[in-house]
This record gives C-alpha cells, sequence and structure tokens, in this order.
C-alpha cells in the first residue's frame, strides 16, 4: 500500500514526457494565460503602486489614507473576496486582472511609499538648496533613488499577482494554470500537476532572477 502511495506522489518523468509530447502547446497556452493576468496585473499595481507613492510625498493625507487600507490588506487574505467579486462584476479577463492587481497591489503600495521617504541627508540638502519644483523633485531625485527598493516591490508583486491569477482560475476555470490544477485534482492527475506546479516555479524563478540582475546593476551603478 505504501509503494503505491509514494508511486502515486512522486514525479514519473516517463509520465510526464508523455504529456508533455500529447499535450504540450495546449499546456503552454494555460500557461500563457496565467502568465499575461499576473503580467498585466503586477504592471498596472506597480505603476499605480509609484505614481501615488510619488505623489504621496507632497500630499501626505495619500499615504494616511492608504496606509490603514494597507495594514487592513495584510489582515486577511484577500483571495477570500474573489468569489464576491467575480459574482458582482462577471467573468472575464479584465476580471481576473482586477482579483490580482488587488492582491499585489497593497505591499506594492507599501514598499514605494517607504522607498520615497528614505533619501538620504544629502539628497534632501540638494533639494533644499536647488529648490525644485514637485515633478523634478520626483523625477529626477525622489525616484532614481528609490529604483532599487521599486524594483525589489514589484519581485514580491509578481508574485503576490501569480497568486492571484490562480486564485481567480479556480474559481473561473475556463483557462489558465487554475484550470489544469482543477481538471488534474479531480481525476488524481499527478503528472498534469507536477507539470503545472513546474511551470509556476519556473516562471517565479526566472523573474525573480531577471528582476534581481536589474535591482543589482541599479545599486552598482548609484552606488547604494
Amino acid at each position: 500500500m505504501d509503494s503505491m502511495k509514494w508511486a502515486l506522489l512522486l514525479p514519473n518523468p516517463g509520465g510526464i514526457a508523455r504529456v508533455l509530447k500529447a499535450n504540450g502547446p495546449y499546456i503552454l497556452e494555460q500557461w500563457w494565460a496565467t502568465f499575461s493576468v499576473a503580467a498585466v496585473a503586477s504592471v498596472i499595481a506597480l505603476v499605480a503602486a509609484i505614481l501615488l507613492a510619488g505623489i504621496g510625498i507632497r500630499y501626505r493625507h495619500i499615504e494616511r489614507f492608504f496606509g490603514p487600507i494597507v495594514a487592513l490588506s495584510q489582515s486577511f487574505p484577500l483571495q477570500a473576496l474573489t468569489p464576491v467579486i467575480i459574482v458582482a462584476l462577471g467573468v472575464g479577463f479584465h476580471i481576473k486582472v482586477l482579483i490580482a492587481f488587488l492582491i499585489a497591489f497593497f505591499p506594492i503600495y507599501a514598499s514605494c511609499a517607504s522607498a520615497t521617504r528614505t533619501l538620504p541627508k544629502s539628497l534632501q540638502a540638494v533639494i533644499a538648496i536647488a529648490n525644485p519644483t514637485f515633478f523634478d523633485e520626483v523625477v529626477y531625485v525622489v525616484m532614481p533613488h528609490a529604483l532599487p527598493l521599486i524594483v525589489s516591490a514589484a519581485k514580491i508583486g509578481f508574485t503576490l499577482a501569480v497568486l492571484g491569477a490562480v486564485v481567480a482560475e479556480f474559481i473561473q476555470p475556463d483557462r489558465g494554470i487554475g484550470r489544469l490544477l482543477l481538471v488534474a485534482q479531480s481525476s488524481l492527475d499527478m503528472d498534469v500537476i507536477y507539470i503545472a506546479v513546474s511551470l509556476l516555479i519556473v516562471q517565479g524563478v526566472t523573474v525573480y532572477v531577471g528582476l534581481s540582475y536589474i535591482q543589482e546593476k541599479l545599486i552598482q551603478k548609484r552606488g547604494y
């Protein structure tokens, strides 16, 4: 009995190879569906977080408004709201993006807001002496200094966006890695489950390593 259990649980390279040979294009199509949702959501979340963090430098009430929301978003899993959002707003690619965005945005915003508040005294002195416009201060002083931390926030944000995309696909299983996992789970198809999980791992590691490389280059270039 134990041998049968381990035979079921452990990866079967031969079975995985057969599944990939028979259904490789279909599996890649499902991976792309998940990746596209996560990528779009994380980019929108990052841009929105940077804009709000930048504006919050001058208008502190924005930070005071979002601060409690960020804290609240971390006190319970936002994934629990996925069924409510789908029932209220319907289904579709944009709904999946919305769900992934909501899960990724608040941690990204918290990191970006923190990054814009950590100017060294030398840059604060430059701002005081040069007296730039608000736009020049944000674009040419604050954001370049905060870029490494912003890239770090993007690494977290993409991971959370993938989580949001997969959760949305569990509730709306029309396509994506979430659909693959649901179908494979219902039929105990461990080969497909291992393929789906491996795709998510490779995708996450690739994006993380790529963004880490960019972050390291920014740190070296600016001498942080």
